[in-house]
């Protein structure tokens, strides 16, 4: 799995990138050298990940930004399908980790959302005995 350091990557390259994206008509291409572009330019470092792709505990763990030992926690109750290669080695689709991720991700979203009205019902039951 490449990683795209920013650091590494001259501005009159991402200029070049910003130039040709803007010569794209709308769409997913655009939109993905819009979002490499922004990235570079705020300093974050990008992977390049293939649907096809599998992934060691050690990437997927970076990825997730979690330790290899809470990922293996993950692997061992089934949220996250993998195989073992040779006698124990695991590898974890990209596919697959990309969807836990964003189910991941959404459940931390309902989590905020549901503490937010949680809140916003207290503020008012509390103005009630204003």
């Amino acid at each position: 799995m490449p990683k795209l350091d920013a650091s590494s990557v001259p501005t009159t390259e991402i200029d070049i990138l910003e130039e040709t994206r803007d010569k794209l008509p709308e769409g997913i291409l655009r939109s993905a050298l819009e979002t490499l572009s922004h990235a570079l330019r705020g300093g974050e470092d990008m992977f390049v990940i293939k649907p096809r792709e599998t992934l060691t505990p050690s990437e997927a763990a970076g990825l997730l930004g979690i330790s290899r030992t809470h990922l293996y926690k993950i692997l061992d109750s089934g949220a996250i399908p993998h195989h073992v290669v040779g006698s124990r080695d695991r590898r974890i689709a990209a596919t697959d980790l990309l969807a836990y991720r964003a189910r991941m991700f959404e459940a931390q979203k309902r989590l905020a959302e549901n503490r937010a009205h949680a809140d916003e019902a207290d503020h008012l039951a509390l103005d009630e005995f204003d």
